[in-house]
């Protein structure tokens, strides 16, 4: 399936979130997609008087959190540990990839912008998750995101944005991803292209459960990432949610956890396609 599949397409991980007759919106986004949903995202946001994102998103925060994970020194090389075979591997679609780089928003230019000794530059000294994130993101190739592209167009409509954790929560649940969880997954770079596939396909329909039960194995698939960090969203959404008129946007690995909180609550909760 190519663009073309999500050209055509509507957002399928659209939940809304009834109590008291006031109703709000929980999205589920790819963090990473190959195309952009301005229409159907505006529309989301259009009627809500509060976007919820998940970490700070202005140029600032974002800034920050890649300073951050450039600085390393003191955290195990996930070059060191990779086989070898992986090494070659990883190394080879790199080669391949960079070739054809278009965009200067990859995040290998974020760490070393002319540096082409691939792998191992853009591994050593910089953090885990940032290494993981550096070369899964360029390998991936897919240059829009759903969140950044939502707050784009929340800015422009000028509605009240909410962030649903402060960039130290942020750090410090990625600073949690296993690292044995990361060298796993890179050690099987061979596979990616058949996760990349299964990941569209499964979000593209709409099949939360299913698509977390494929993307099991993947690094941010963990307790620092979701169990976490669930509670500490729906506690900031939830004030949010009972007025109503808001729409929140968190990563889909998020929604069942979020989800069953709000019917937890007494929340009714429909899937819909807006």
């Amino acid at each position: 399936m190519g663009l073309l599949g999500w050209r055509a397409r509507r957002i399928r991980t659209v939940w809304r979130i009834e109590k008291g007759g006031r109703t709000s919106s929980l999205v589920g986004t790819a963090h990473f997609c190959p195309y952009r949903f301005k229409k159907i995202l505006t529309k989301l946001i259009e009627p809500s008087e509060t976007v919820l994102f998940e970490g700070p998103l202005d140029p600032e925060s974002m800034a920050k959190v890649a300073e951050y994970g450039r600085h390393g020194e003191n955290t195990p090389s996930v070059y060191e540990a990779l086989d070898p075979e992986a090494i070659q591997e990883i190394n080879r679609q790199l080669s391949i990839r960079i070739a054809n780089q278009t965009t200067s928003r990859s995040y290998l230019r974020l760490i070393h912008p002319a540096d082409s000794n691939f792998l191992e530059v853009h591994t050593r000294g910089v953090r885990p998750w940032m290494a993981f994130l550096t070369i899964w993101s360029t390998l991936l190739d897919w240059k829009h995101s759903m969140d950044m592209e939502a707050f784009t167009i929340a800015q422009k409509l000028g509605k009240k944005i909410q962030f649903l954790e402060t960039i130290e929560d942020q750090l410090a649940a990625l600073d949690g991803m296993p690292f044995d969880h990361i060298v796993n997954y890179l050690n099987h770079a061979e596979e990616w292209k058949v996760h990349k596939d299964l990941f569209r396909k499964v979000f593209l329909k709409g099949e939360v459960e299913k698509f977390i039960s494929l993307t099991g194995k993947f690094p941010t698939r963990c307790e620092s990432i979701i169990q976490k960090r669930d509670p500490i969203f729906f506690k900031v959404m939830k004030p949010f949610f009972n007025e109503g008129k808001a729409v929140a946007f968190v990563g889909v690995g998020h929604i069942p956890g979020i989800i069953q909180m709000f019917q937890d609550e007494g929340y009714k909760v429909h899937q819909e396609i807006p």
